[in-house]
């Protein structure tokens, strides 16, 4: 028994090691950490970050909007499953961080272990990089770079390209769970980590997170708060609305081989135009309750082939739609993607009421991170992506926690 803790604070601190390894062994060590823990702690809770009862009303919602989509999902085999994985790893984070507040050495071993994985996670994939893109060799210019038409290409090593899209928000995060500017330092191996990788979603969510920081240093600022959030949301319809306007809008046309994009494909890549286009147009089909959770790429007309040519042979809807909001209204209608906000909104409302000024900065930057990298890369439903969300602000929640009695003491 005495084993247990450092068994369950060692798989949970280096889940994302085995991440590395494959998605099956990161869900199997987190889970099997958090449980483990549970166990030792006994201790079981059904409430979501400790919230209090107003959170229950919009909960129960949640879950009735959810089962609605199912029941009326395209292909209910798949929706059923990644409802399960939403609400269990809901429920774990919750209950991860529960035990985390009754004991705080496990909680500060586990975030140990957690900057250990992140430092060897860091170099290994540095190292990776840095081998296959020929600087170590010797041979970085012969096997990277090509002339076309007199201009010069940087090819992008994939293989941890995605891995790093939720992994540099960790590495930032480092710092905060440790209560040390030393680990800034790791920033230094993770620019270039990204530039090898090619990896734009990092880079976005750093961006919109550091946006919504400003946005909070303003707001702190302003005289007049009410105006500003609402001069900042008006901003954000605008520019969803310019987005949404530029849009391919006649998908069925021939003329899609040769079509004049009005918005620059240097912004948004050509593909992406296409999905987020088709998304639209199959969203007014089934505006309430949408087509089923993970089910994008089995609606009708979805696996033809755009016929553009920055597309190739690539179809309207590969797999999904490449951002998250389109894909909940998409996917779970209107209904339940706003439900889901309200869900989401609350939640992080209590945790920011408990923030010193720094940790509510750390905050809205997670936020901003992860949704804002969720805008342009991976389907919310893969187990490891949400089941990050969750993991992580759990972290966040017993940090500001443990900071608080501090404080208080």
């Amino acid at each position: 028994m005495m084993l247990i803790p450092y068994i369950s604070s060692f798989l949970v601190g280096f889940s994302y090691s085995f991440l590395l390894y494959n998605k099956i062994a990161f869900g199997i060590s987190m889970i099997l950490g958090t449980v483990l823990l549970m166990i030792h702690k006994k201790s079981f809770t059904l409430r979501v970050f400790e919230h209090k009862k107003e959170l229950n009303l919009v909960l129960v919602f949640l879950i009735i909007s959810f089962f609605i989509s199912c029941v009326l999902s395209i292909k209910i085999e798949r929706s059923v499953p990644v409802i399960i994985y939403f609400f269990i790893f809901l429920l774990l984070s919750s209950n991860l961080s529960r035990c985390f507040n009754l004991d705080e050495k496990i909680f500060k071993r586990t975030l140990f272990f957690l900057s250990i994985s992140a430092i060897i996670n860091l170099l290994y994939v540095l190292i990776y990089n840095l081998y296959h893109s020929g600087i170590l060799t010797g041979d970085f210019f012969e096997i990277n770079f090509s002339d076309t038409e007199g201009e010069f290409f940087l090819y992008e090593i994939k293989k941890f390209k995605g891995y790093m899209n939720i992994f540099s928000v960790l590495v930032l995060l480092i710092p905060f769970f440790r209560n040390s500017l030393n680990y800034f330092v790791l920033i230094l191996f993770l620019l270039p980590t990204l530039i090898l990788s090619n990896s734009n979603s990092p880079i976005l969510g750093i961006i919109l997170g550091l946006v919504l920081c400003g946005f909070l240093f303003l707001y702190k600022k302003t005289k007049k708060p009410r105006i500003f959030v609402s001069g900042v949301f008006i901003l954000f319809i605008i520019l969803a609305s310019l987005i949404v306007k530029n849009l391919p809008s006649k998908l069925e046309s021939e003329s899609l081989m040769n079509y004049d994009f009005k918005i620059p494909i240097s912004i948004i890549d050509a593909h992406r135009q296409f999905v987020w286009a088709f998304s639209i147009t199959q969203i007014k089909e089934k505006p309430l309750f949408g087509f089923g959770p993970d089910t994008s790429n089995f609606i009708e007309g979805s696996q033809e082939i755009i016929g553009n040519y920055y597309t190739g042979t690539m179809e309207f809807m590969p797999s999904h739609p490449h951002n998250f909001i389109f894909e909940l209204i998409l996917e779970i209608g209107i209904f339940g993607t706003l439900i889901f906000f309200i869900f989401l909104i609350l939640i992080n409302i209590r945790i920011f009421k408990k923030c010193n000024m720094k940790q509510k900065y750390v905050l809205i930057f997670f936020n901003g991170y992860f949704w804002g990298a969720s805008l342009v890369n991976f389907s919310f439903w893969l187990e490891w992506w949400q089941g990050s969300y969750f993991f992580i602000l759990a972290i966040i929640y017993s940090k500001i926690n443990f900071d608080k009695l501090k404080d208080n003491s």
